[in-house]
């Protein structure tokens, strides 16, 4: 069930180029499945008048955690909030990633703060499920974002297009050629990344993508978030933000 709590921050930590993790203590409204997301009012005014919405990166009982992005005024202003405010967090939203089997071999492409969903997903199963992780960033971060993929997976392999973190390049540079051996492929990031990974994969429906747009609602009133399904128009708020392979159409 939808519930609108209040947190209170914990810390609200730089960790990279613009990049943070934020901290709430809350009410702990129970199981959170990864994949499932949350909007953020940052102001109790309406300035700014939206909610935010943000894939949690982590959960630990009454503690949740984000990784966001500055990328407007919205998120500029949650960077400058502080130890002891407070935000009002609607959760959970959306559906989420599809329930693993013990020790399936699962390939994780993650790049940007589009880890955050893959990191829930990767501390929700822990030893349990074979995760094969390649994640990428523009520039350097602190390992407190990717330790969990480090701790809890088979084969790890990080990058940046600076060369300022792990290999250098592109993320999609370094996966495996042969994707046949994994059972599921779960990626969140660009779109772009998304789309050419797409490309490289034969039987689409392994593949589950959890894709990022802006919303207004996060409920599929507003319309904000519809993307291209091979059927109809989809509204990632609503019908996702999770999505199979075959169901998503990306520009040609």
């Amino acid at each position: 069930m939808v519930k609108d709590i209040v947190g209170e921050i914990v810390f609200n930590k730089k960790v990279g180029n613009n990049i943070y993790i934020l901290s709430l203590e809350a009410e702990d409204v129970g199981e959170i499945y990864p994949g499932q997301f949350a909007m953020l009012r940052i102001e109790n005014g309406y300035d700014p008048f939206l909610r935010r919405p943000m894939s949690l990166f982590k959960k630990n009982g009454n503690k949740y955690y984000f990784l966001y992005q500055v990328v407007g005024r919205g998120t500029e202003i949650l960077s400058r909030k502080r130890e002891g405010e407070e935000i009002s967090i609607l959760l959970p939203l959306g559906n989420s990633f599809p329930k693993l089997k013990e020790r399936e071999n699962v390939l994780i492409v993650g790049g940007g703060v589009g880890i955050a969903p893959l990191n829930f997903l990767v501390n929700f199963y822990k030893d349990q499920v074979n995760f094969y992780t390649f994640i990428g960033f523009s520039s350097f971060v602190l390992e407190e974002v990717y330790v969990d993929f480090k701790n809890y997976s088979r084969e790890f392999v990080i990058s940046s297009e600076d060369s300022s973190l792990g290999y250098k390049g592109k993320i999609l540079d370094f996966i495996p050629e042969n994707l046949d051996n994994f059972e599921k492929i779960i990626s969140c990031g660009p779109s772009k990344m998304l789309e050419i990974l797409m490309k490289k994969v034969k039987d689409k429906e392994k593949v589950y993508l959890s894709l990022e747009e802006r919303m207004g609602c996060g409920f599929g009133i507003c319309l904000s978030c519809a993307v291209r399904g091979k059927n109809r128009l989809l509204h990632v708020c609503k019908d996702g933000p999770v999505f199979c392979g075959t169901e998503v159409v990306f520009n040609e």
